[in-house]
């Protein structure tokens, strides 16, 4: 029995790929080590990560390879959505448009920008029972596997999406027993993921032949996925049972798709996500945006970073969604954390990865760069060049430490800035390109903290506000989160109260207070004021608050105009310095500019 659904979904997806054009390379490197570092790994049926730490997946399936110019708007609506991880549609070539290894850097890279762990997929095996197909599969990873390489830490690996359609045994178990020892022969030591039989819809595969695909990896490394929709996640029963025999195997599983209904029935979604919480086992929801063939409902989201749908509603913000139960990869949460080197060593020297989180913040006469450390880099290089994308020359060279201030400049002109990181091993790629434009008159904050901003909602006339912050600790000392507070200026449009809502936050909403206040001055009238509680604690050096998401509506959901607020730039999606936002430290003003 097939998934016939799941063949008109994702064939329809393949139309629409033939509109599309490649997204240009353009590379924001992850700050994993060069070189294989200790990742993740399994423990009876927990998957660890690289920390020791349980990793439970929560987060979405994206289908890239059909959309490829929509990466650098879907992954960080991704992101906004509390996801831990998310599951990455490419092609090898056979049916679809392939993905380069420079494709999957740049993919891996964004990701590691806004901490979401990855899972890649090949999906052009998709119902074959061929074990050629899966082979291509797997030799597909193995050319990209200088992406994956050093990466183990937060890139997980599925060989194939769905392959095997028919409802037996032998020969997915045989395939999968072939391919396994070849991935890790030729060097690849992520974690690896393998969907069951029949669609991904036969978990009795896993049941009686799971362990012996199990101990076909030598690294002993593998986990299994179940595709939960109307035969293999039809009712709770069905669920429980799957969920339950799966793990007696004593090997970690997820749940790799699953939707609310399905092309021949319903499927229990509310006991996928409160089963799976309880149980502790990881899920990705299919899918970010973009399906058709009649299954159009599994949208989660309008677009690649409109707003969620009520499927999208359920699994981000239910209570056993994305929102409620989602925990970071330790990596990104962990102090001072740097990849270990799988030889266990610590001693092998390897060129750092590219800078990230690099901002450039204006003055007089003067801009002020500072950018977050790249592990093992013993010092930085400063780029300039005075045209976006022009030819850089060296500025500096030699920096100790993540901050630099390039004085004498033209008050007016428009400077470029990179950063490269530089060890022993050789200096690393160039930082993303920044910009800063010194203006007589303007003040650099007076404080090691830089508080980043991005407009998780673009559209300026519906019925909600949604500013996203970020700081980030870039001195030499921790700070109290307490002493601290954002504002963002607005305009109220009318004279309905007021409400405010922090979504989510990493550091726990929780320990998050709001208040609004009133303020005289160019295009706004109104202040959202965001401080800490004593539970936040301290924001160590080196250190990020990660996501603080703020909405705000008004008591009669009536609509607002943002085209003339102070604070909004709809043009900044992703996290960068906005001088029309301001942070202070107990009372003091240390960043941005008031109205």
């Amino acid at each position: 029995m097939k998934r016939i659904g799941s063949m008109f979904r994702k064939a329809m997806l393949f139309s629409l790929s033939l509109m599309l054009v490649s997204i240009a390379y353009s590379p924001h490197p992850a700050s994993a080590a060069s070189g294989p570092v200790k990742g993740f790994h399994v423990s009876g049926t927990k998957l660890l990560d690289a920390t020791g730490t349980p990793f439970v997946m929560r987060g979405v399936n994206h289908a890239h390879t059909w959309f490829k110019n929509d990466l650098q708007a879907a992954i960080p609506a991704i992101a906004a959505t509390g996801s831990n991880t998310v599951r990455i549609v490419l092609s090898n070539g056979s049916r679809w448009t392939a993905d380069s290894l420079a494709d999957v850097e740049q993919i891996l890279a964004l990701c590691d920008q806004y901490q979401l762990t990855v899972m890649l997929e090949v999906h052009d095996a998709t119902g074959s029972d061929s074990i050629a197909e899966l082979r291509k599969a797997s030799d597909y990873f193995i050319s990209i596997k200088d992406a994956l390489i050093g990466k183990e830490d937060r890139v997980i690996v599925n060989i194939a999406n769905e392959w095997y359609g028919s409802w037996e045994t032998a020969v997915w178990a045989d395939g999968y027993q072939q391919v396994i020892p070849e991935l890790r022969q030729a060097g690849i030591k992520n974690t690896l993921v393998v969907d069951t039989a029949g669609w991904g819809q036969y978990p009795t595969a896993i049941f009686n032949r799971g362990l012996d695909v199990f101990n076909a990896d030598p690294l002993a490394n593998t986990i299994f996925s179940i595709h939960m929709y109307e035969y293999a996640g039809g009712d709770a029963a069905t669920v429980k049972n799957n969920i339950d025999q799966a793990l007696a195997i004593d090997v970690p599983v997820i749940v790799g798709e699953f939707g609310f209904k399905h092309t021949s029935g319903d499927v229990d979604e509310a006991t996928i996500l409160s089963y799976a919480e309880q149980k502790g086992v990881g899920w990705l929801a299919w899918s970010w945006y973009g399906n058709g063939g009649g299954v159009e409902y599994l949208d989660l989201n309008n677009g690649p970073a409109g707003s969620l749908t009520d499927w999208g509603q359920t699994v981000v913000n239910g209570p056993n969604g994305t929102l409620a139960t989602s925990v970071l990869n330790t990596i990104y949460t962990t102090p001072g954390y740097q990849p270990v080197p799988d030889n266990g060593s610590g001693g092998v020297v390897t060129i750092p990865a590219a800078p990230t989180g690099v901002t450039a913040t204006p003055g007089n006469g003067h801009i002020t760069l500072n950018w977050i450390a790249s592990p093992g880099a013993t010092s930085y290089i400063v780029q300039r060049a005075t045209t976006s994308g022009g030819t850089y020359t060296d500025v500096a060279t030699n920096v100790s430490g993540t901050t630099y201030t390039n004085t004498s400049l033209t008050n007016g002109n428009t400077y470029y800035y990179k950063i490269k990181a530089v060890n022993s091993a050789g200096n690393s790629p160039s930082s993303v390109q920044v910009s800063a434009t010194p203006q007589a008159g303007t003040t650099t904050p007076t404080s090691n903290l830089v508080l980043q901003y991005r407009a998780a909602d673009t559209d300026a006339t519906n019925n909600h506000i949604k500013p996203y912050f970020n700081i980030k600790n870039n001195g030499t000392s921790a700070v109290n989160l307490s002493d601290l507070k954002i504002r963002y200026y607005f305009t109220k449009d009318g004279s309905e109260e007021l409400n405010t809502v922090i979504d989510w936050a990493q550091i726990g909403a929780a320990n998050i207070a709001t208040s609004i206040g009133s303020i005289t001055g160019t295009n706004a009238d109104t202040y959202v004021e965001i401080g800490f509680t004593s539970g936040a604690g301290s924001l160590p050096v080196g250190g990020q608050t990660g996501d603080i998401q703020l909405r705000i509506h008004k008591d009669n959901w009536g609509n607002f105009n943002e085209n003339n607020d102070y604070s909004f730039r709809p043009t900044q999606t992703s996290y960068d310095v906005w001088n029309r936002v301001t942070l202070h430290q107990n009372g003091t003003l240390i960043s941005g500019v008031t109205p």
